[in-house]
């Protein structure tokens, strides 16, 4: 632990001194986690300047992302205050994310606003999203039904993607454990528009060894393996008073799924995803005050699984799942006089899905109305803005093609929320407050599974409540941040034993989330320095049966504390350094709290340089994973890498 804290020591020392003969350059600042200067969409559907934001809210932009030992959000969200990740074995493997110890079918992703949480389990795999391609990526905490319907109950987490890029960019890339990528990057651009398009690849055996939980001799990780490749392509059509962006993202990942090591065998089963998102959103100005934005959109994919170590009736266990999405919303903003704003908007959605694990081929259709608002008043000298919200879905679920039970009742949602934010000292320190309903619809699985599934159940719902104090000092020097929330979920789903051999979904369970987020923010010449820590109980609050002995007990996985420190210092011009510290407490990994797995502390370091070389900027960046070689597992049986090392060099043309 003194070797790990004298590594932070050293870059802070050798920052100070580079920054103390070097002059701050100008366009350094979105490099930082500054807050007085960036702006968030997510937390309001209202552009607001982050220090006045009612929801606590993380950002990374560009840089920062370029700067830190990150190359998917997975690896974002663990370093963002109330985030954790559960990870079931690193690179390739499912990696789900947990807003304030609510499971990750209550986070809610969203890519340029468009909704990638599907129908079948709500679930989405956060290590399969890159950021290559992000321009920023904002992190909501809080119920956000309001604004964003079914699953937001734990917060939102919106992919923000950029609309330029280089006229020409190669790059490639090595790594411990077989990792290698490459990647091609193209756009140009005028007063017509722009257009880009990107071609990526990415592979990696995962062979790494690890000492098993129950000790003995040392294995290597077995059919771990994963290959991703991906394309993206897009561009902007300037029209008058309106601009059309079209964006399209291909997707092909197969990853070996070696499951929990209970012995030296580790598994065969197999996983291939295909997944395709197309885009196209209309940005118009109607008049000097009045925008519109109006999205349409369609996603399609597949997955395949086999696991030839299990059979049903002699035949090797197979699964497939084929899902579609469609999206619609128009979303009007209005600005009026004293910078009071208001948003509303209409949204349409249709989720469907076929599998031979799944009854029929379940279809969600959905409409919803909502807006939001951003008022200020001046009371007595000091600045109070009120966000309410409101949002009316309807949810027709399920039309089941060729069932006999085709007709059911619609679901009719109305989830408010109200937020604040009084600037007491203006610059210096504010409050905020927010009070929010939010739902959860149930997933196809639990609806329509075909051993076991309950058409009869109904959507979770939760009360949310947040509290914060903020305090800047020295004109953004610094900045420090205090969030009381509390989540109060209720008829919430859970697996439990029926007749026979099989388990069906019950709304029988009331969960309640409470506990407080801290985070500090130091920003000096070259250097920031971010580090947040929380703590947590997330318990099941009711008994289901007389004497049971999960009642009062943290949840699985939920850590009571955590934290993160990231360090970002920028010596000179043209070379950053980041050195970020993830601190998980002990987890339970049963329900009755009598096993779980120890706290850990992981140390991740990058050192990313950008120089001019014959008319093309060339970078490279080197990342130093876990690097004290940690021994630790996230999720009980599943064991992660030890040190490891990336290196990516990238041409761009100038």
């Amino acid at each position: 632990m003194i070797l790990r804290y004298s590594f932070f020591i050293l870059i802070l020392l050798l920052s100070a001194l580079s920054a103390s003969g070097q002059r701050r350059f100008a366009d350094d600042d979105t490099l930082f986690f500054a807050l007085k200067e960036q702006v968030t969409v997510t937390a309001t559907r209202i552009p607001t300047a982050l220090r006045d934001a009612p929801a606590a809210t993380d950002i990374f932009t560009a840089q920062a992302i370029s700067a830190l030992p990150a190359r998917t959000l997975s690896d974002l969200l663990s370093l963002s205050a109330g985030s954790s990740v559960r990870d079931y074995g690193g690179s390739g493997s499912l990696q789900l994310a947990s807003l304030r110890g609510l499971g990750a079918e209550y986070t809610l992703v969203l890519l340029n606003g468009m909704r990638i949480n599907g129908a079948q389990n709500a679930l989405v795999d956060v290590g399969q999203l890159s950021l290559q391609s992000a321009d920023r990526v904002e992190i909501v905490r809080g119920g956000l039904a309001a604004l964003y319907g079914s699953n937001a109950l734990g917060g939102v987490v919106n992919i923000v993607t950029a609309r330029e890029r280089p006229p020409l960019s190669v790059s490639a890339g090595t790594g411990s454990f077989g990792w290698r990528q490459a990647s091609l990057a193209a756009g140009d651009g005028g007063s017509a528009g722009r257009v880009f398009a990107d071609l990526r690849y990415e592979e990696s055996a995962n062979d790494y060894s690890f000492i098993p939980s129950w000790g003995g001799e040392e294995l290597y990780r077995a059919n771990a393996f994963m290959y991703r490749r991906s394309a993206t392509a897009g561009g902007t059509l300037f029209l008058r008073d309106a601009s059309l962006t079209l964006y399209t993202d291909l997707l092909s990942l197969d990853v070996g799924v070696p499951g929990a090591v209970f012995s030296a065998s580790q598994g065969r089963a197999r996983q291939k995803d295909l997944q395709g998102l197309l885009s196209a959103q209309l940005d118009m100005q109607l008049s000097e005050r009045t925008q519109l934005r109006a999205t349409l959109g369609a996603r399609a994919g597949r997955q395949d699984y086999r696991d030839p170590d299990y059979s049903i009736n002699g035949t090797p266990l197979a699964s497939r799942y084929d899902q579609t999405q469609l999206f619609a919303n128009a979303l009007f903003e209005r600005e009026f006089t004293a910078g009071h704003q208001l948003v509303a908007g209409l949204e349409t959605a249709v989720d469907q899905m076929e599998s031979g694990d799944i009854r029929s081929r379940p279809r969600r259709v959905q409409f919803a109305a909502f807006t939001s608002g951003d008022v200020h008043i001046d009371a007595a000298g000091v600045p109070l803005r009120i966000y309410p919200a409101l949002r009316y879905d309807l949810i027709s679920d399920a039309f089941q093609e060729n069932a006999a039970d085709d007709a059911s009742t619609p679901l009719q949602a109305v989830m408010p929320s109200l937020g604040v934010h009084v600037g007491l000292l203006p610059g210096i320190l504010a409050l905020r407050g927010r009070v929010a309903r939010a739902f959860s619809m149930p997933t196809f699985n639990q609806l329509y599974w075909r051993e076991g599934g309950n058409p009869d159940l109904k959507p979770e719902y939760s009360t949310a409540f947040d509290a914060g104090i903020i305090h800047t000092a020295g004109d953004g020097f610094s900045t420090a941040e205090l969030t009381w929330f509390h989540h109060d979920i209720t008829d919430k789903i859970v697996w439990a034993p029926a007749a026979g051999i099989y388990w069906t979904p019950r709304n029988v369970q009331h969960v309640i989330s409470t506990g407080v987020e801290a985070q500090w923010q130091l920003q000096w010449e070259r250097l920031s320095l971010r580090a947040n820590a929380q703590w947590m109980s997330a318990r099941k609050a009711n008994a289901s049966f007389p004497g049971d002995a999960t009642q009062n007990k943290q949840l699985i996985y939920v850590p009571e504390w955590s934290g993160s420190l990231t360090l970002l210092t920028a010596p000179f011009s043209w070379l950053t350094v980041a050195v970020t510290e993830r601190l998980l407490g002990p987890r339970f990994y049963n329900e009755t709290n009598t096993a779980r797995l120890p706290a850990h502390a992981i140390t991740d370091a990058a050192v990313h340089a950008t120089l001019p070389l014959a008319g093309m900027m060339v970078s490279g960046k080197l990342e130093l994973l876990n690097t004290f070689d940690t021994s630790y597992e996230v999720v009980a049986f599943y064991p992660m890498p030890g040190r490891s090392f990336r290196f990516t060099l990238s041409t761009t043309l100038d």
